[in-house]
């Protein structure tokens, strides 16, 4: 079988109808085209189709809009992260909050500001067509950017950090701290109700000693992992999801992250993460969204792709990365917070590779065509792994008397892959009417300007075969 997928629009339309779901929730309508397609419950035996440990989403592939418009939540405020019923197929989302009022609490109801300072979220549960059909309140737990969805005996358990220590605002937006949770919490997801994490009694477990945690479930390997903030550095930690429930935190594999983080997802041996602000005066379109992946087998960063799914929204901020089954597969789905309601907008890749370098592909690149020209295999084009970017061309001088002048500006790189310093490169020229090194010097500038530096003259091509930088 092919090692990739492609999950159309058609295939989406054709979803099956959600059967009957547990207690503690609600009918979803029939998904209509567009929708998000369902998994069947387990006795109708779909298979859930999970991908070997080591396979990974191919982030270079064309996402799918997974409900064609943007979803209003119960508030008005940047949902965090989602999960997906294994099961029924259910999406829950977990948002930060503001009012009203909820049941218990004194007067007046508390501020946006005031629910960040004291940990108060909201999970929403939404049906295939992206209504919400039930909310959750969940208070003193944290700031929501973990959330996992277990599916046992008709009820979806969730997973997400808890004991939120109270952290006071000092009334400047900028430099607010949130609360975040210390432990790990386990309870139903149950609709219209109000959990206290500083009241109520649920499953809490504490695996590491941590400032701020968030869990991420990966039912298909059977496998649970945190991120966790200890002694000021971040890290994540891996278990077998059944030794994590009986208390056992050895951990399986255990290294620290890298980058800023809004949301994650554990699957099979890899990790993704997902970074990225909303546009504004200093991260203009289009923005500074990435996915980074990790293998957690070795600890280390394998994959840096920016994302430039849906550059079109107004408002466009990386928030939640999960991965659930559909019935063409697992699909990595991802979300922005767009417009000032906060609405959310969710999109899918199904498309896997092998992991292997070479399938990540290469991507044409735009050059000086007044100044040179290329042709065939030899177009510029740039390909990009973790946050290394390799470079190839070959082009010949048009303008002028066609000797290359040092310094002329072959190309400008996009935004994304520009490096913060000035970089150099080892590259190639003909051998004809030559004299000395068949090489000549190329640079790379934080502007993204790739020239070319070379005092002799030289007509003919200059290439680069095997050039690189770091971005």
């Amino acid at each position: 079988m092919s090692l990739t997928r492609r999950s159309l629009l058609t295939a989406m339309a054709a979803a099956p109808v959600l059967a009957s779901v547990g207690p503690a929730q609600a009918a979803a309508p029939q998904a209509a085209t567009g929708a998000l397609p369902v998994a069947a419950p387990a006795s109708a035996g779909l298979p859930p189709g999970r991908l070997p440990a080591g396979h990974r989403f191919d982030l270079k592939a064309a996402p799918v809009d997974l409900l064609g418009k943007e979803v209003l939540l119960n508030h008005k405020r940047a949902h965090q992260q989602a999960a997906f019923d294994p099961v029924t197929g259910l999406l829950y989302v977990i948002q930060l909050m503001d009012g009203p009022k909820l049941p218990g609490e004194a007067d007046p109801a508390r501020t946006g500001a005031q629910r960040d300072a004291w940990g108060d979220l909201c999970v929403n549960q939404l049906a295939p067509d992206g209504t919400v059909l039930g909310v959750m309140h969940l208070k003193s737990f944290g700031h929501g950017a973990g959330l996992g969805v277990e599916h046992v005996d008709g009820t979806a358990w969730l997973w997400v950090e808890t004991d939120a220590d109270f952290v006071p605002d000092d009334g400047d937006v900028a430099t607010r701290e949130r609360a975040h949770g210390k432990r790990i919490a386990r309870l139903a997801f149950a609709p219209g109700t109000v959990v206290n994490a500083m009241k109520d009694t649920f499953d809490r477990f504490s695996p590491v000693g941590a400032t701020a945690i968030t869990p991420s479930l990966d039912v298909d390997h059977g496998q649970i992992a945190v991120r966790h903030v200890t002694s000021g550095k971040a890290g994540y930690r891996v278990y077998d999801l059944d030794a994590f429930k009986r208390g056992d935190f050895t951990p399986k594999y255990s290294f620290p992250a890298m980058y800023r983080t809004q949301a994650w997802c554990l699957y099979g041996n890899l990790l993704y993460q997902n970074e990225g602000l909303a546009y504004e005066a200093d991260n203009p379109r289009p923005g500074n969204s990435w996915w980074n992946v990790y293998d957690i087998t070795r600890g280390e960063v394998i994959e840096r792709t920016f994302n430039a799914t849906a550059l079109h929204l107004d408002h466009r901020e990386t928030e939640a990365i999960t991965v659930r089954r559909t019935p063409d597969g697992p699909q990595l789905v991802f979300s922005f917070v767009t417009q000032k309601d906060r609405l959310m907008a969710l999109y899918g890749i199904t498309s896997t590779t092998d992991g292997n370098d070479d399938h990540v592909p290469w991507t044409d690149l735009d050059w000086e065509k007044t100044l040179c020209t290329a042709t065939g295999s030899y177009l510029p084009q740039y390909r990009q792994t973790g946050n290394r970017v390799d470079l190839h061309l070959r082009v010949t001088r048009i303008s002028g008397d066609g000797k290359w002048v040092s310094g002329d500006k072959i190309l400008t790189l996009p935004p994304h892959l520009r490096p913060k310093r000035t970089q150099s490169m080892v590259g190639t020229t003909t051998g004809a009417g030559v004299t000395g090194p068949l090489v000549v010097r190329w640079e790379v500038n934080s502007d993204g300007e790739l020239r070319v530096f070379d005092e002799r003259s030289i007509a003919g091509w200059i290439g680069l075969d095997a050039g690189y930088f770091t971005s």
